[in-house]
């Protein structure tokens, strides 16, 4: 077990939403354990599943007191999962940290220094290194919204086609703003790329900081529930919709709404997939 040494008042809370990961969570476990910051505790909420993740996480939260072990009694799915950690959290920071994910041992330490300095910033990420299922290798960069502190322009770029929008979902972020936010919401393509209307709305209430540092290292297993998904423009076009009701729930001017939603709406409304009418 490492020494917890690196010294923090803000508390950070790492929220885990398990299921069938029995071959991979222990890497990712330990992981945790080896975090640098000392104010850092875990919850790992196992959804209703049929191998040993559960008895994995509970025997690895025996030697680590930070760790907390729920076990769900029903199937609730990646959003009802990331929903009851997030009702379960009590710290001032918190992250998703997805169980075939490894970070470094620096990584809570580095984030959450970055949001001690700088109140007006509600998510701070590193750069990530990907490995495919296949062993293929890709670095994963969030550069385009460094510095930007107008809300629209930060909006409009988180909808940009090619922007690595999912790169800050492994980053932490100010628990109270998430809360604001109600958390993931599904939408009318089921769980197909949540985060992305979630951390819309986050771009929107504040900056996003990234840290130039590879701290996240992410291992696509082959039942990643990404991997699961065949990425058709009905499913974007959904996604979208719901970036589209994200935007008028957030606490920002109308100006600001309106300066992303002409754009938005008008894509939508030019790129209806076949077969989705108006009512």
């Amino acid at each position: 077990m490492t020494e917890h040494t690196a010294a923090g008042s803000s508390s950070v809370c790492a929220l885990l939403p398990a299921w069938q990961a029995a071959e991979f969570i222990q890497p990712t476990l330990e992981s945790l354990s080896a975090q640098t910051y000392r104010n850092f505790r875990v919850i790992v909420s196992v959804d209703q599943c049929t191998d040993d993740t559960a008895e994995l996480c509970r025997a690895h939260a025996e030697g680590d007191p930070r760790f907390r072990v729920v076990q769900q009694s029903e199937r609730l799915g990646y959003v009802g999962n990331c929903n009851a950690l997030l009702q379960l959290a009590d710290s001032d920071y918190a992250m998703f940290a997805f169980h075939d994910d490894i970070i470094a041992p620096t990584y809570i330490e580095r984030l959450a220094a970055a949001l001690d300095g700088d109140p007006e910033a509600v998510v701070s990420f590193s750069d990530v290194h990907l490995t495919h299922t296949d062993g293929r290798e890709e670095h994963w960069v969030l550069s385009e919204l460094e510095g930007i502190a107008n809300p629209a322009e930060r909006g409009h770029l988180m909808l940009a086609g090619g922007l690595k929008w999912w790169v800050p979902n492994r980053g932490v972020f100010r628990l109270s703003m998430a809360r604001q936010i109600g958390g993931l919401k599904l939408h009318g393509a089921g769980e197909f790329s949540t985060d992305w209307p979630w951390l819309f709305h986050m771009s929107l209430l504040g900056k996003f900081l990234r840290v130039p540092e590879t701290l996240c290292f992410k291992y696509y297993k082959p039942g990643s529930l990404s991997r699961s998904w065949a990425f058709t423009p009905e499913q974007r076009f959904e996604v979208l919709c719901a970036c589209l009701r994200e935007l008028w729930n957030a606490n920002i001017s109308s100006t600001a709404k309106l300066d992303i939603a002409v754009p938005l709406v008008q894509y939508l409304h030019h790129n209806r997939p076949q077969g989705v009418t108006a009512a």
